[in-house]
């Protein structure tokens, strides 16, 4: 016979170990992110502002980026990078591979897989392209189903591999940038493929731009329809309910920086001042030499 004083201690010290368990995932999770922090600005990832987005979610350190994963939508909700110009040269040496595959990382119970999106109608769309990635490593962690949200055809082919090869444009022009790419849930009914992976109402796009402190974010629906938008980071959280650069000062989260639409597209580039070549200096010398001999 079990006395009432011994169960009750077993069942305490049961309620204590899966206590550990617990806090022992919460504290990989965070650990994770800190291995990789070199993908988000200043070291901080985004931050929740709807905590009701927080419910189920799996921090991945990937090759090159970083993901926070959704067992609820069975998509990221972010992806993040920080990209270069030696990054980006890279990157133009490795030929593409598909190689979709499912997350090992994730329960079986929050994985996508590959047999959700076959004939949906919908792309496998990557929120970090593998056009950024500089090695075969990157590349293949960018095809994770964690890095994969159901996108409309048109706009993962044209808009969003518009503001992709923009945002390359952008760190060629200004030496780094800091993305974060994401998808919002902001209809009032969502679709759903194999009924197990829900469908984005939007896609985004956040941009930083360190060495002019500015950020903007694009922002799209995610249908056939074309439409994108420029906004603020402010705007984003309040749509989304994600601050995706909480380290920013107040007055670059209010102000959306004019991104281009495409690559080689003007933006407010800072003005340079519009150097005259040697030979031509050295021609209007000898002009203005002439003009004061004809004058004397």
């Amino acid at each position: 016979m079990i006395r009432v004083g011994g169960y009750q201690g077993v069942l305490n010290n049961s309620i204590m170990a899966v206590f550990a368990i617990v806090v022992g995932l919460s504290s990989a999770q965070a650990d994770d992110l800190t291995q990789c922090s070199q993908s988000f600005y200043g070291g901080v990832y985004p931050e929740f502002t709807n905590t009701k987005l927080d419910k189920n979610t799996q921090a991945l350190c990937m090759d090159g980026f970083a993901v926070m994963y959704s067992g609820v939508s069975r998509t990221p909700l972010w992806s993040a990078e920080h990209l270069d110009r030696r990054r980006l040269q890279q990157a133009k040496t490795i030929d593409r591979e598909d190689s979709f595959h499912e997350e090992s990382r994730l329960p079986k119970s929050m994985r996508a897989s590959l047999s959700d999106y076959s004939g949906s109608g919908y792309d496998r769309g990557h929120l970090a392209p593998n056009a950024n990635m500089a090695n075969r490593s990157q590349q293949y962690d960018s095809f994770s189903l964690a890095n994969i949200a159901p996108q409309s055809p048109r706009n993962n082919r044209y808009i969003w591999r518009n503001i992709e090869s923009a945002t390359r444009y952008l760190t060629q022009q200004y030496g780094e940038v800091y993305t974060i790419t994401g998808v919002a849930f902001t209809g009032k009914k969502t679709k759903q493929l194999a009924k197990r992976v829900l469908v984005p109402s939007h896609f985004f796009k956040a941009v930083y731009i360190p060495a002019t402190n500015q950020a903007g974010v694009y922002y799209a629906p995610n249908d056939e329809s074309e439409r994108i938008e420029v906004i603020s980071v402010d705007e984003l959280t309040a749509k989304v309910g994600i601050d995706v650069l909480p380290v920013l000062d107040r007055q670059t989260k209010a102000q959306a920086f004019a991104l281009p639409l495409k690559a080689g597209e003007s933006a407010d580039l800072p003005d340079q001042p519009v150097e005259e070549p040697t030979w031509l200096l050295f021609v209007l010398a000898i002009i203005e030499w002439l003009l004061t001999q004809l004058q004397a």
